[in-house]
């Protein structure tokens, strides 16, 4: 399988799992922390050549959050792939991780893109395969 399939079988991976119309900046966003742990969100705003808050709205949808309602009801949102905290070196800067979740996917797109043998349409992007990370009170 050539490298371009490869590629296109990871997104589709990524696609099915997230969300069919899940923006570049997000993935992007994501492979960057998952080759830079512990990035700051400065850092990420260089890396990415992204405004700081296109980043922080990105890191947000690939985290998990609560959400309020308009009627006051807590709902859960978010991909569940990111987490950040305090940086050790500047409490005032978010350094940002891959959760458990995140490092799972990460593992699974690195392991299709190192694999000559993978065929598109394997097991890796089957529709019924269990979902590593499912999008929280997101449109699809």
């Amino acid at each position: 399988m050539s490298d371009v399939a490869r590629m296109f079988a990871a997104l589709e991976l990524v696609r099915r799992r997230l969300n069919k119309a899940i923006p570049t900046q997000q993935l992007s966003l994501l492979l960057a922390v998952a080759e830079n742990p512990g990035i700051t969100m400065p850092e990420l705003c260089r890396l990415l050549d992204m405004p700081q808050g296109t980043v922080s709205r990105n890191v947000k949808m690939l985290s998990h959050y609560i959400d309020r309602s308009a009627q006051g009801v807590l709902r859960p949102r978010g991909y569940g792939l990111l987490r950040t905290q305090p940086d050790r070196h500047n409490p005032l800067a978010l350094a940002v991780y891959l959760t458990g979740k995140g490092e799972a996917l990460v593992q699974e797109i690195e392991r299709i893109l190192s694999d000559r043998r993978f065929r598109h349409g394997g097991a890796a992007v089957s529709a019924g395969q269990e979902v590593v990370a499912r999008p929280v009170g997101l449109m699809h």
